[in-house]
């Protein structure tokens, strides 16, 4: 198990897209996770679905923590590392995954409350994280960024059918994968970034049996799906991906 005795911290973990299959597939590799979800999504069916999620993560062998906290808030993710670090003792991995509402409109439409919510959850959410875990992870001289982005050539070739914001603020995050890439490598830190376009979501049973290497159904795929995304970060958080950094990967919709 390539990942023992790492800690990897995913946000937004606890939904049915590449969060989840990236908790578990990580899992896999003996990585302990920590889950998250925002406090916009509060309730009984979200935590169920977390304990849900937290349970499977145990079963494939790593241990698991359910965290919720708004990455767009500074003290609400300050509170979330040290709850980690408390947990496992340090945080190894951060999967940006969290992001903002996707909402299709004329951009004249768009009222500035809402760009400026999304933008923040796309920008600031990553930056946040990023700071309070990098430290951390240059102390140590070992980390493993990734970012969840957006697939910038469907955003330019269909502009009526997306959200302008929801694109801007994936394409930032592609910017500061970049600089930051490239800042971090020396400390021995990658930070990388998939760009996926529309991936197709899984039953929970079919994710587990992805993650857990029952790739039966998996490879029936007609087109990318959430277990691809998370098979590419289990790459990424490898000793083979050690000096790939500042990189974007793109899994385009064709």
């Amino acid at each position: 198990m390539e990942l023992e005795g790492r800690t990897a911290l995913i946000t937004g973990s606890c939904g049915e897209g590449m969060g989840r299959s990236t908790a578990l597939r990580l899992a896999r590799e003996g990585a302990d996770i920590v889950l998250n979800y925002g406090t916009h999504r509060c309730g009984q069916e979200v935590q169920t679905r977390a304990d849900r999620i937290a349970e499977v993560v145990r079963r494939l062998g790593g241990r698991a923590i359910v965290q919720q906290a708004d990455t767009t808030d500074e003290q609400q993710v300050k509170a979330m590392v040290e709850a980690a670090c408390k947990e496992f003792g340090q945080v190894d991995i951060l999967v940006n995954n969290a992001g903002g509402d996707w909402d299709v409109r004329d951009y004249t439409e768009i009222s500035l409350d809402h760009w400026k919510a999304v933008l923040s959850a796309e920008i600031d959410g990553a930056f946040l994280t990023m700071k309070h875990i990098v430290p951390g992870m240059r102390e140590r001289r070992w980390g493993r960024i990734i970012n969840i982005g957006l697939d910038r050539v469907l955003c330019l070739r269909d502009m009526k059918g997306v959200a302008p914001d929801y694109c801007l603020g994936k394409a930032a995050r592609a910017w500061m994968t970049t600089a930051f890439g490239v800042e971090e490598l020396s400390k021995g830190i990658t930070v990388n970034c998939i760009e996926p376009g529309p991936t197709a979501h899984m039953r929970f049973e079919d994710a587990v049996k992805a993650a857990g290497g029952d790739c039966s159904v998996w490879r029936q795929r007609e087109r990318a799906t959430c277990h691809d995304v998370a098979e590419i970060i289990a790459f990424l958080c490898s000793e083979a991906a050690r000096f790939i950094s500042g990189s974007t990967i793109r899994l385009p919709m064709f």
